[in-house]
């Protein structure tokens, strides 16, 4: 039997499972904007629940025709941190005839790191991962407790509410105060701004992860793509290379946050990754 799961995001929901000896998992993606002005009001609403269920439904249908057997549907952020959580939860349950698996925010972190770091191998430093989501941002630099951050800042948050936010450097901070000072970090980057970032730099027309997965970028060429991005209308990002038009109106502010992180951390480079959360549940599920 083959095993996969579907990842509920803030912006997309995802589908992913391992193939055979393929060294990167096969995944799917709908864009269906989740928490879509939910961080104003703390509540998520019916149209974008709705917008997520035929999302999944849709992913569900995938999975069958693939011969996937869904044995996980995970939930981050978005309903981890809203008002109406288990109301919406019940519904979506009852809808989908399947359970919800929320997720900690430190679980979200490590999983992203046990699926970052079984993709990325860097000898001598610390490996600290970096997940720039739609709804919250995660370090982790290990599987211990205490070895995670997670702030409830991400791209579609910062699209949204960016004045309720704040100055980024003040409201990222948790996440370089609590990284380890002591050895020198190796920051590898993992979720859909960094991907898709990647896409652009390789000029990439299609998605192809082999392609950009343990790709290593400096901070400079990163803050000259968003500087870039800033000066482009939504039509023109949508013409770069790897950009939908259910990413391009928030990767501008993916990557406010990982430069602002990147220079908090004073880290040069980043390594992405496209073995992630995802990956690192998966893992788990086929006990690898």
């Amino acid at each position: 039997m083959t095993i996969g799961l579907i990842d509920i995001g803030s912006n997309s929901v995802r589908m992913a499972w391992l193939e055979g000896d393929a060294p990167l998992p096969k995944e799917r993606l709908r864009y269906s904007r989740f928490a879509e002005h939910a961080t104003a009001t703390g509540v998520l609403s019916k149209v974008a629940v709705d917008r997520t269920i035929e999302a999944i439904f849709s992913l569900l249908e995938e999975a069958e025709a693939n011969g996937v057997t869904i044995c996980r549907i995970s939930a981050t952020s978005a309903l981890r941190e809203a008002k109406n959580r288990d109301e919406i939860k019940a519904y979506m349950e009852r809808r989908l005839g399947r359970e919800i698996t929320v997720l900690a925010g430190t679980e979200e972190a490590q999983f992203s790191y046990e699926g970052a770091v079984q993709g990325v191998s860097v000898p001598g430093t610390v490996p600290a991962v970096l997940d720039v989501g739609g709804g919250s941002t995660e370090l982790c630099w290990g599987t211990k407790n205490g070895e995670s951050v997670s702030v409830p800042v991400g791209a579609v948050r910062l699209k949204e509410s960016a004045a309720q936010i704040g100055p980024l450097t003040n409201a990222l901070a948790p996440l370089s105060i609590e990284a380890p000072k002591e050895r020198a970090l190796t920051l590898i980057g993992v979720g859909g701004t960094l991907t898709t970032m990647a896409a652009i730099f390789e000029n990439m027309l299609s998605y192809e992860p082999e392609k950009i997965h343990r790709k290593c970028y400096a901070r400079e060429a990163i803050e000259a793509l968003n500087a870039r991005l800033k000066t482009m209308s939504l039509e023109e990002r949508m013409a770069l290379p790897g950009v939908s038009k259910g990413r391009a109106d928030i990767l501008s502010e993916g990557l406010d946050i990982a430069i602002t992180v990147m220079q908090a951390l004073d880290a040069e480079q980043l390594i992405v990754s496209t073995t992630d959360l995802l990956y690192g549940q998966l893992m788990r599920l086929n006990h690898v």
